[in-house]
């Protein structure tokens, strides 16, 4: 009997010891400022001793930062090395090739001479097309080998067919892959004791059309709301931690 209650002992300390916070950040569009506002006041205010980390889409960016950076509380910088101080302007139609060249040659100079941090604690969302017809279903990938493994398939998660890129798809490990945006079924997520990051999460409401290009000041303008926003909601996001 004593020894059964030392087992049980040991087993609930592991238990206890692998806790963790889910964090879930959702596609963004051209709000990806606004979603990194939130996680640049969250990094910077609220301690999360130990988390995991999933993104998709813009969200896919937004978790890699997080796990990558110390500190995300300066908008401009952010923006030189992810998009680069030669852009002004992005709009929709015709410059995501630009965005997602940019990101990757950037993050990837940015980090190629760094170790890379808690890449066992990020996973990524993408939809991954399976033969001739495109057959699409989601897939979340974990367990990344290296940065550049984990920039790349940021790359599957926010290619949307044309607009990103060249082609209809983007290949991956000899895959080929979609936005993760466009098949991952939002309804059926358990939202229950995880932190959910989306540019509508405090209520917010956006006019669509005023955002159909994103310029630097209006980057800025959407970072700064998305962390006022968590700063006056920062109790929510405390009661999700779990310790």
């Amino acid at each position: 009997m004593k020894y059964l209650s030392l087992i049980i002992l040991f087993v609930n300390i592991i238990s206890i010891s692998k806790a963790f916070t889910n964090i879930n950040i959702y596609g963004t569009g051209l709000f990806l400022p606004y979603s990194i506002g939130v996680i640049g006041y969250i990094k910077k205010n609220i301690v999360i001793s130990d988390y995991k980390i999933t993104g998709i889409s813009g969200g896919a960016w937004c978790s890699l930062l997080y796990t990558q950076e110390d500190d995300l509380s300066n908008h401009d910088k952010i923006w030189s090395y992810t998009i680069g101080d030669n852009v002004t302007k992005l709009k929709i139609q015709g410059d995501l090739k630009i965005f997602q060249k940019n990101i990757e040659d950037n993050l990837k100079l940015r980090y190629k001479k760094k170790e890379p941090k808690n890449l066992n604690k990020i996973s990524i969302i993408s939809t991954k097309l399976d033969g001739a017809l495109f057959k699409m279903k989601t897939e979340e990938k974990d367990n990344f080998i290296d940065i550049d493994d984990l920039i790349n398939y940021c790359l599957c998660s926010s290619y949307l067919p044309y607009l990103s890129g060249s082609t209809f798809s983007k290949k991956y490990k000899g895959n080929r892959y979609i936005d993760g945006d466009i098949k991952y079924d939002y309804k059926n997520v358990n939202e229950t004791n995880k932190i959910i990051i989306h540019r509508h999460m405090w209520g917010r409401k956006f006019n669509s059309n005023n955002y159909l290009y994103i310029d630097k000041e209006k980057s800025r303008e959407l970072f700064e709301l998305g962390w006022k926003d968590t700063e006056k909601n920062k109790k929510e996001i405390i009661s999700k931690i779990v310790y």
